[in-house]
């Protein structure tokens, strides 16, 4: 009984289109200090209480209006936005710079689901124009128009890469980037055809790569920088509304962040294809592992980063102190195997260990501690690997808002995999619409 009126204490519930969903954030923030992400100008100022007089609700024509809970207050506004799926939205009106933040259904209601899985079969049919869009684009930059060029590079970049779009940005902003907004100090035209990108990107996390590009592209960016300051924007004929625009030509629906969820979608597909594993004979931690490997490619093309935590390189010690442990144990056991089996018996300190609790006393039981032995440093030495190779980078983002989940469904089908080794119970409930996904799919 507790544990039901805490789960239901920890949601509050709509009707959206006469079926009850849940809602997943209906707490609006405490006044306090706004931090932002990164080197945000206004970080450290005064974050004010929301009132109901900055919110907005988003309601049917002939339902009934939210009370509002604070006497003698009212609300902003209430409209009827069928387009929107957001329920209620509010801003601290007396603080520019803090963003509208909004009151959605929960991960896991139907019209989430829908919106999830139109978004990514877009990607997909996205990967039936990707040829034609790609010619395209480099048609756009051999044009002798300076800003079909710029929309040709841009398109290439954001194709490449899985750079997003870039927005204006106002002086009361984080200063991050995206492609459309890149300015001159953020590239160094290498030899050859390489290029280094370095700037802040969403959430203020550094874009720091060096790629070697097409030699046309090189050539038109070291046109656009010529004779330019270095805060002079690199694409000054075009912005992202225009880009946009550019993109629809090729597919009436298609925009520039599309082709981050496309390319992360193909990326994974490719990259588990090509993989060499053994559904019947590889373990699941090494499928896991093969699959992390995957997923970390992603994640590094998509720019998606987080800071190392502050006791990583203790973590770290206690791993390798284990590890170490454990190889101690399988050197000593291994030789204690090699003297069973010469039907000798152990002496001296091989004797004092073969005396410990748990430890082999015959070849049988050697025989079994060494297995066994062995596939515990296996899967010590991945875990311990796996933990070092992902201290900086995000895997869960690419997986929760950008790789296709059928893909994921379907490889661990085909390789037998449990699906909540990779998806926690909140994602099995968010992607139950592809849950049903045969082993055969491919994206």
């Amino acid at each position: 009984m507790a544990e039901k009126q805490a789960e239901e204490a920890k949601y509050r519930f709509c009707l959206f289109n006469k079926e009850l969903e849940k809602v997943s954030n209906s707490l609006v923030e405490p006044p306090g200090i706004f931090r932002g992400r990164g080197e945000h100008p206004h970080a450290g100022s005064l974050k004010s209480r929301i009132i109901p007089e900055m919110v907005t609700i988003n309601t049917g024509l002939d339902d009934p209006i939210p009370k509002c809970p604070v006497a003698g207050h009212c609300w902003e506004a209430i409209v009827e936005n069928k387009e929107a799926a957001w329920l209620a939205t509010f801003k601290d009106e007396r603080a520019s710079y803090a963003p509208r933040k909004y009151i959605n259904l929960a991960a896991d209601s139907k019209i989430k689901g829908e919106n999830d899985k139109k978004k990514y079969e877009k990607a997909r049919r996205l990967k039936e124009k990707i040829k034609t869009i790609r010619a395209n684009y480099t048609a756009a930059m051999e044009s002798s128009s300076v800003t079909d060029n710029q929309l040709g590079v841009c398109t290439y970049l954001i194709d490449k890469l899985a750079l997003r779009v870039g927005n204006e940005k106002g002086e009361d902003e984080a200063d991050t980037v995206g492609c459309c907004s890149l300015r001159v100090e953020h590239i160094h035209l290498e030899d050859g055809s390489k290029v280094t990108f370095d700037f802040l990107g969403k959430d203020s996390m550094r874009y720091y790569n060096t790629v070697e590009v097409l030699p046309i592209v090189h050539r038109r960016l070291s046109e656009f920088v010529q004779g330019k300051e270095p805060s002079d924007d690199i694409f000054d004929k075009i912005n992202a509304s225009r880009l946009n625009e550019y993109l629809k030509e090729s597919m009436e629906d298609l925009s520039a962040k599309v082709f981050r969820t496309y390319n992360a979608s193909i990326t994974l597909q490719q990259e588990l294809t090509g993989g060499q594993i053994d559904a019947e004979k590889d373990t699941v931690d090494a499928k896991l592992k093969f699959y992390n490997d995957c997923n970390r490619k992603v994640a590094l093309l998509c720019n998606h980063q987080k800071s190392v935590s502050k006791n990583h390189d203790e973590q770290m010690a206690k791993m390798n102190e284990s590890i170490d442990e454990i190889k101690e144990k399988l050197a000593r056991s291994e030789q204690l195997r090699k003297l069973y089996k010469q039907g000798k018996e152990p002496t001296g300190k091989l004797k004092e260990f073969a005396d410990e609790k748990n430890n082999p006393k015959n070849l049988e039981q050697a025989e079994k501690v060494v297995a066994k032995l062995r596939e515990k440093l296996d899967k010590k030495e991945m875990l311990a690997k796996a933990k070092e190779d992902n201290k900086a980078v995000a895997l869960g983002t690419s997986r929760i808002n950008y790789m296709d989940p059928r893909i994921t469904i379907s490889w661990c089908k085909r390789k037998e995999v449990p699906i909540e080794k990779i998806f926690t119970p909140v994602l099995r409930s968010k992607f139950a619409w592809a849950m049903s996904n045969e082993p055969g799919w491919n994206f």
